[in-house]
């Protein structure tokens, strides 16, 4: 008898060390007829990339199953043609689009509901996600309430779209702040680098560097991270305290000019970089040259590097702005070799430089950069 439960039991033992490990996705979906449509599964930040999964959905539910050999990051998506008639919900960075899902697809009973907004649940780093999610959700709310409570923008006085700005901007930074505090806090898991992906063009350098610096190979290797590294290493390379990188481009009447050619010639010179399309340089440019006009005289040069594309445009927004300093163009918008040299990701962007070509700060506009160079030129 003792033999016969010695074998029993050994029986149930090998039987349990022959189950392979995996992942059972089991899911479905709300508020929509999705039926006879295909659930695609992607790998994470890989654009027009081909889904490495898909499943039918039946009866509201569908189900993924599989082995992974590691966690990896992946989206849950219907294709374009499916969403066509489902009218799309306005989100914000850090939230899922309608009827889509990131989640960290790992060997592990998980459950997702697609839906306008979207839960998945059923590991530590899936409920990580939602969590942070779902505290998106939160600030969404209370932006969409405060739009629904503006009523008619182009209606307001100045003093009233100036606080609308500043509530919307309070807003926004709450989730800047949400996300730079998580993928801090998580730079060694895959919830962490899905966070600073999403949010990393919006954070701070300096939040970007520190995340960075604790973030481990895993946390790195998601696709689109190693872009972010090394605009960090050229932002480095143009942090106020270096010198001026130099870069050649054409003015408007095509002719080269190399930028050593007015920084570190004994002005202060902001190089400005800007594009005729850019609706935030348009509505920043005439308090720039009024700037110009008051401190031209006093030692002060701007060289504007525009990245148009189109050249007409570009001499057009020039005459329109009343822009008088040195333009140059290599007309390669988003590409312009210049912009990349400075890290530029988003214009208006300015670099200020001292008298020997060293640069004393960046990004300033407005008030800021009067009040910098009133400290200067005395």
């Amino acid at each position: 008898m003792r033999k016969f439960l010695y074998l029993a039991a050994s029986a149930v033992i090998l039987m349990g060390c022959s189950t392979k490990p995996g992942y059972q996705l089991t899911g479905k979906v709300s508020g929509a007829d999705f039926n006879g449509k295909y659930v695609y599964m992607y790998e994470f930040g890989k654009r027009d990339a081909a889904p490495v999964d898909s499943a039918l959905v039946d009866k509201g539910a569908f189900l993924f199953k599989g082995e992974q050999a590691t966690p990896e990051l992946r989206v849950l998506r219907f294709a374009p043609e499916a969403m066509e008639a489902i009218s799309p919900r306005e989100t914000g960075p850090g939230q899922n689009r309608p009827y889509s899902a990131v989640l960290v697809l790992e060997n592990a009973p998980l459950t997702v509901t697609l839906d306008t907004i979207s839960t998945i649940a059923g590991s530590p780093e899936n409920d990580a996600i939602q969590g942070f999610v779902n505290e998106m959700e939160k600030i969404q709310v209370e932006e969409t309430a405060f739009s629904s409570s503006i009523g008619n923008y182009d209606s307001l006085s100045t003093e009233a779209k100036a606080e609308v700005e500043t509530k919307a901007e309070a807003l926004f930074n709450r989730r800047l702040d949400l996300a730079g505090k998580y993928a801090e806090a998580n730079a060694t898991k895959l919830s962490g680098a899905f966070v600073f992906r999403t949010f990393s063009s919006y954070l701070s350098e300096t939040m970007q560097q520190a995340i960075i610096a604790k973030a481990d190979s895993t946390f790195k290797a998601v696709p689109g991270i190693d872009r972010v590294i090394a605009r960090l290493d050229i932002l480095a390379k143009v942090a106020v305290g270096q010198k001026f990188s130099d870069f050649e481009m054409a003015d408007m009447e095509g002719n080269m000019h190399k930028l050593s050619e007015y920084v570190g010639q004994g002005k202060y010179v902001l190089v400005d970089f800007w594009a005729s399309w850019c609706p935030p340089c348009r509505k920043e440019m005439p308090g720039l040259v009024e700037t110009y006009k008051k401190y031209s005289k006093k030692g002060f040069e701007i060289v504007g590097v525009s990245l148009d594309k189109d050249k007409d445009a570009w001499l057009g927004g020039v005459k329109e702005m009343k822009m008088e300093w040195k333009q140059l163009s290599d007309l390669k918008f988003w590409d312009s070799e210049g912009a990349a040299l400075y890290g530029v990701n988003s214009i208006p962007h300015t670099v200020l430089f001292d008298k020997e070509g060293i640069i004393v700060a960046k990004d300033l506009h407005g008030d800021a950069l009067n009040a910098k160079l009133a400290e200067l030129i005395k």
